[in-house]
């Protein structure tokens, strides 16, 4: 049987991304087990045995009866099930606030994922996809991300996320993921639907200050304009004209590694990493003197540090001072090394608990 999955986002200021509700409450109170509508529940089923790719489109691929079948609170597939199999995650989310969204699904394997905005499963219509398969919880791939989808507070939309693994994978490669992009959230990337998530890192803005060598501006010693807390390591990418901004907060490294800290930004900026102790002793730096486009990333002398090495779960205190002339500007962090590549740095996402059936 598959057990439960919960997902957890720890940080400061909470963004409900998702309310996750029933469409058919008889279910729940009839006590069946065919229908994905117990309240705050999703369904989750598994067969032995696997098909084409083009077989996950036919409905009736799944007519038979589960091998196992499994209430979870959130849309998210198995792992770690015997090699080869076929998943399907179905149910209903109710829409938090009106406006365009854009759903994405992520798998180890092929998998497409239908939408029914009027809650119908019957009318449930293809809005992504993975062929192949995907990193978990990346969503760079084309088809991936739907079209916008208006929604409107308060609708119940339907889900259902169709997944085959091939024989001959890896156990660890298994995984199946249903996000999207929810409008006026302050993000602008696909997340697990039902993440809560709160920004981990401080942006300050300051204004009207003349472009200058960013570690030698004044402005910086005085009390910001304007102060928010952000999800990602990076401003807007229209931060405005004449400002001078700061961006910090804390990053960990997730494995024993070297590790390299990268600059994006319009127009001058300098980054510095130092050590979480009682002397923040600086372990690299990286400069720009002249402006990169949003998410560049190299090419630019003194863009990226050099190797930092750093143990598993040890913290690094990052800071980036940068000063914008003409507008619209942006500054922005990424870091790469064992087991990450984020461009920019983000506040995380974790995945807490087993997932095998």
């Amino acid at each position: 049987m598959c057990t439960r999955i919960d997902l957890k986002v720890a940080l400061s200021v909470g963004i409900v991304l998702a309310a996750i509700t029933s469409l058919d409450p008889s279910a729940e109170a009839e006590g069946r087990d065919d229908e994905p509508g117990t309240t705050g529940r999703f369904l989750r089923e598994t067969w032995h045995g696997s098909t084409g790719s083009t077989g996950l489109e036919d409905d009736a691929t799944f007519v038979a009866a589960p091998d196992a079948s499994t209430r979870i609170d959130l849309p998210i597939g198995a792992s770690g099930a015997p090699d080869g199999f076929l998943q399907r995650v179905r149910g209903w989310v109710e829409v938090p606030a009106t406006g365009s969204y854009r759903f994405a699904i992520a798998s180890g394997g092929d998998s497409v994922l239908l939408v029914s905005p009027d809650g119908d499963p019957a009318t449930a219509f293809r809005v992504a996809a993975v062929e192949g398969r995907s990193g978990p919880g990346r969503f760079d791939l084309p088809g991936q991300v739907s079209r916008p989808v208006t929604l409107i507070r308060g609708q119940r939309c339907y889900i259902e996320a169709r997944h085959r693994d091939d024989a001959g994978g890896s156990t660890a490669d298994d995984h199946l993921t249903i996000a999207w992009k929810v409008p006026r959230s302050g993000l602008d990337r696909p997340v697990p639907i039902g993440a809560v998530v709160e920004p981990r890192f401080l942006l300050e803005v300051w204004e009207r200050v003349p472009q200058g060598d960013p570690t030698r501006i004044l402005g910086f010693e005085r009390k910001p304009d304007r102060t928010r807390r952000v999800v990602d390591l990076a401003t807007p990418e229209d931060i405005g004209s004449s400002v001078a901004t700061r961006l910090s907060g804390t990053w960990t490294a997730p494995r024993r590694g070297k590790y390299r800290f990268m600059l994006s930004a319009d127009d001058l900026a300098q980054l510095a990493v130092r050590a979480v102790s009682e002397e923040p002793v600086v372990l690299g730096t990286a400069r720009l003197d002249s402006w990169t486009a949003p998410d560049s990333w190299g090419g630019r002398p003194g863009q990226v540090t050099g190797e930092i090495p750093l143990e598993a779960g040890q913290a690094v205190r990052i800071e980036v001072l940068h000063s914008q002339g003409s507008g619209p500007g942006h500054a922005a962090v990424g870091v790469s090394g064992p087991g990450v590549d984020e461009r920019p740095i983000s506040s995380p996402i974790v995945l807490d608990g087993p997932s095998r059936p």
